[in-house]
């Protein structure tokens, strides 16, 4: 049926169509934006984990003293000097599972530490998995996701 002249807008057919392809088009984003949404939060939790190293680390050397970062729980990793609490990270287990290859890792004044890897893992998906590596000399890499290396070697497990 044609329109009258001063008639403008859709039909319900056109209007339909859109539709239709605008949910096609999302059924098809949504799988990539979940993993997205989880390799951020990887990476999220990552770079937490190394600024609170590097946070013990500059303590250790300014307060001239040693500062111990360890595991306070499943779900805790805190910094202590002492038995003084200096700072505290909490992270969800079922985001993001962080192991550590040490119970602890010691930061002493002259910025040397204890050696310690860790994997910061989603149910042991090494493809968007981190692993974070602190030398003895105290030095923190985060490496990229699903890499172990700066030779970007595939990370092999999420356990140590």
């Amino acid at each position: 049926m044609p329109r009258p002249k001063g008639s403008a807008g859709f039909t319900l057919v056109e209007l339909m169509i859109v539709v239709v392809l605008l949910g096609i088009f999302a059924t098809m984003a949504v799988p990539s934006f979940t993993a997205m949404i989880e390799r951020n939060r990887l990476q999220t939790q990552a770079d937490e984990l190394k600024a609170l190293l590097l946070y013990a680390r500059g303590e250790a050397v300014s307060q001239k003293t040693t500062i111990t970062v360890a595991a306070d729980g499943s779900d805790l990793w805190g910094v202590k000097r002492g038995n003084t609490d200096l700072r505290q990270l909490k992270y969800i287990p079922e985001q993001a599972a962080i192991l550590a290859s040490a119970n602890e890792v010691v930061f002493r004044s002259n910025g040397t530490a204890t050696a310690a890897n860790f994997t910061i893992c989603h149910n042991d998906n090494t493809d968007s998995g981190l692993f974070l590596a602190v030398q003895a000399s105290g030095a923190i890499k985060l490496f990229r996701q699903g890499t172990q290396d700066a030779d970007n070697t595939a990370l092999g497990s999420c356990t140590l």
